[in-house]
């Protein structure tokens, strides 16, 4: 019996487009996403506490008082 050649992948494989990583599943998983970061909801900016603006500072002063 002879010995069959290696077989070759069928698959169609295209080079990744630019600006896309082109291996994304061989990064570690340590950082988070750009849209989960502080940054991406407003956060982390100015002189304020993470998370708070203006209206909230107002909404906390002006909170009823069986609000606590």
């Amino acid at each position: 019996m002879t010995e069959r050649p290696a077989r070759t992948p069928r698959r169609a494989t295209r080079p990744a487009p630019e600006g896309v990583d082109p291996a994304p599943s061989e990064h570690t998983l340590g950082s988070a996403a750009s849209e989960d970061r502080p940054e991406s909801w407003g956060d982390g900016r100015g002189g304020r506490r993470a998370g708070q603006s203006e209206t909230d500072e107002q909404l906390r002063r002006d909170r009823p008082p069986h609000w606590g």
